[in-house]
C-alpha cells in the first residue's frame, strides 16, 4: 500500500509541482511533513490503520493543488492590474484627456460660439499644462517598460529602474499639482478668456464660473491628489518589495508566471498588487470627475 501511494504521489507531483509556486523539492518536502501528520493520525487506531497511506497521498497532494491554485490566483491579480494601472497613470497627468471636439484655431464670431470656444480651448490648455508639469517632474508615461506590472517584471523588478525613476517622480508632480492648481487654472482660464475675445460680460460669467466650480470642486481635488499619492506609494512599496526578494523569484517563460519561492513572499506580493489595483481604480475614477465637470 506504502508503495503504490508513493508511486501515485510522484505522478501527482510531477503534474502539479511545475505549476505550482513551489519547487519540487520543497514540495516533496511538504509532502512528507504533511503526511507523516496524516499517517500518524490514521494509524493510531487498528481500524483506520490501513488508510494511512492514502491520507497521506490526499493530504501532500491536496497540498500541491493548493498551492497551484493561489498561483494562478495572483497571475490573475497581475493580468487585471496592468491595464488598470498604465489607465491611472496616464489619467493623474492628463495625457490623455484632450477636448472630444478640438478648438479651432480661431474662436467663433458670435458670442455663444465664443464661449462653446473658450470652453474646450480651456480644457485643452489645462490638460496640456498638467502633461507638461508631469514630464518636468519626471513623470514621463512613455519611459515606463512594457513589462510593468508583467511577470517578467515581478520575476526581476531590479531589472527596471525605470519604474522606480517614473513613480518619484509620479509623486514630485503630484505634490507640485496639488500646490500649483488653483493659479494654473486661473492664469489659463484669463488667457484664454483673452484668445476667445469674449465680450465683459461673457467674460465676467466665464471667470465667475470658473471661480465658482474651483471652490465647489476644492474637496473633491484634494481626495484626488491624495489618491494620486497614495497610487505612487502603492507601486514603489510593490517595486521596493519586489527588488529584495529578487533572488528568490523566477521566471517561467512557458507559462509566462513568476514564480515565488517562499510563501509568504508570494502572498504579500498579491497583497502590495491588490492595493496598486485599488488606488488606480480610486485615481482613474477621480480624474475622470475632474475631467467631467471641469
Amino acid at each position: 500500500m506504502w508503495l503504490a501511494a508513493f508511486v501515485l504521489w510522484l505522478v501527482i507531483a510531477s503534474v502539479y509541482s511545475d505549476a505550482s509556486p513551489y519547487g519540487q523539492g520543497q514540495a516533496a518536502g511538504k509532502f512528507v511533513f504533511f503526511g507523516l501528520i496524516s499517517a500518524a493520525i490514521l494509524g493510531w487506531s487498528a481500524k483506520t490503520r490501513q488508510f494511512a497511506p492514502l491520507g497521506a497521498l490526499v493530504l501532500g497532494s491536496f497540498f500541491l493543488i493548493m498551492g497551484n491554485r493561489a498561483d494562478e490566483r495572483a497571475t490573475v491579480v497581475v493580468s487585471n492590474d496592468i491595464a488598470q494601472a498604465r489607465a491611472a497613470m496616464a489619467a493623474m497627468t492628463r495625457g490623455d484627456s484632450p477636448s472630444l471636439t478640438p478648438a479651432s484655431a480661431t474662436a467663433p464670431g458670435d458670442s455663444k460660439g465664443k464661449v462653446a470656444w473658450f470652453l474646450r480651448k480651456y480644457s485643452e490648455e489645462y490638460a496640456a499644462a498638467q502633461h507638461r508639469m508631469a514630464i518636468e517632474q519626471g513623470a514621463n508615461i512613455s519611459m515606463m517598460p512594457s513589462e510593468w506590472p508583467h511577470a517578467k517584471y515581478i520575476a526581476d523588478a531590479a531589472a527596471y529602474p525605470a519604474v522606480e525613476i517614473y513613480f518619484l517622480g509620479f509623486l514630485r508632480y503630484v505634490d507640485k499639482a496639488r500646490e500649483h492648481y488653483p493659479a494654473l487654472m486661473d492664469s489659463i482660464a484669463t488667457a484664454t478668456v483673452l484668445e476667445a475675445k469674449l465680450g465683459s460680460a461673457d467674460s465676467a460669467d466665464v471667470i465667475g464660473g470658473m471661480k465658482h466650480l474651483l471652490a465647489s470642486r476644492s474637496q473633491a481635488n484634494a481626495e484626488m491628489f491624495d489618491s494620486g499619492a497614495a497610487y505612487g506609494q502603492a507601486a514603489l512599496q510593490l517595486h521596493y518589495f519586489l527588488t529584495s526578494i529578487g533572488s528568490r523569484v523566477s521566471y517561467d517563460s512557458g507559462s509566462d508566471r513568476a514564480r515565488f519561492s517562499v510563501d509568504a513572499e508570494r502572498e504579500r506580493a498579491t497583497i502590495l498588487l491588490a492595493n496598486l489595483q485599488k488606488s488606480a481604480m480610486k485615481v482613474e475614477a477621480a480624474s475622470h470627475l475632474q475631467s467631467e465637470e471641469q
